[in-house]
């Protein structure tokens, strides 16, 4: 093999690396083009959906009462931020663990004590204290009189109605 022949070899050798090379790189940019165009169009409607998808049941009304719990621990008070028919989130420094349940007394205005059975369904106790506003824990009632049920759900549209005008 003289050196023209190996001078050959290595242009066609070269050649056809640098072909490869664009190939590759040319296919890859196709795709990730397509990809990300793809996810532009999909992305915000999908992320939207999945951040923060509302899981409550009942219109809840932005209120501050009194509340007391009886707890395995003892006697707490705290306050509600906003109840429902279904729950409340309760503002405390404390909150109770997850899954304890409670009696509760509600010291509502213009009405008798509510007292009801409730659970602790959500907490925010391990959020670091920048993260959060209201430090407390989100209840569902487990036990409400019908009596209570129809004081609550008065006072409940009584907020909307007042809020709305």
């Amino acid at each position: 093999m003289n050196m023209t022949d190996i001078i050959v070899r290595l242009s066609f050798g070269g050649a056809i690396f640098i072909f490869t090379v664009m190939l590759i790189a040319f296919i890859s940019s196709y795709f990730k083009k397509r990809l990300i165009s793809g996810q532009k169009d999909r992305a915000p409607a999908e992320l939207t959906g999945t951040v923060k998808k509302e899981r409550r049941q009942h219109q809840r009304a932005d209120i501050m009462w009194p509340v007391k719990m009886k707890t395995s621990q003892g006697t707490l008070e705290a306050q509600i931020r906003n109840i429902s028919i279904g729950g409340a989130f309760i503002c405390c420094h404390k909150p109770l663990p997850l899954s304890e349940r409670f009696r509760l007394t509600i010291d509502a205005p213009s009405h008798d004590a509510l007292t009801v059975n409730a659970e602790v369904i959500w907490s925010n106790i391990n959020v670091p204290d920048e993260r959060i506003v209201n430090r407390g824990m989100g209840i569902r009632f487990i036990k409400i009189t019908k009596d209570d049920r129809e004081f609550l759900n008065k006072a409940i549209s009584s907020y909307f109605d007042t809020s709305v005008g």
